[in-house]
């Protein structure tokens, strides 16, 4: 894998998906603003735990 690799990436697509089968409709944009913010807080907020946890399961196997 390069180093500069995403590992990780949620594309407007992928939310506009969610927002059809959540609320049956596209958000707007001023929505997919507010629900940006809202994924980056709530991965910000504790990506220490997320990293260790995916690591750990990633290497308690080998």
């Amino acid at each position: 894998m390069r180093e500069n690799e995403n590992i990780f990436e949620i594309s407007i697509e992928c939310v506009q998906t969610e927002a059809k089968k959540l609320i049956n409709r596209r958000l707007t944009d001023d929505e997919i603003f507010s629900v940006k913010k809202g994924i980056e807080s709530g991965l910000f907020f504790d990506i220490e735990t997320v990293f260790k946890t995916a690591i750990e399961n990633a290497t308690e196997s080998k």
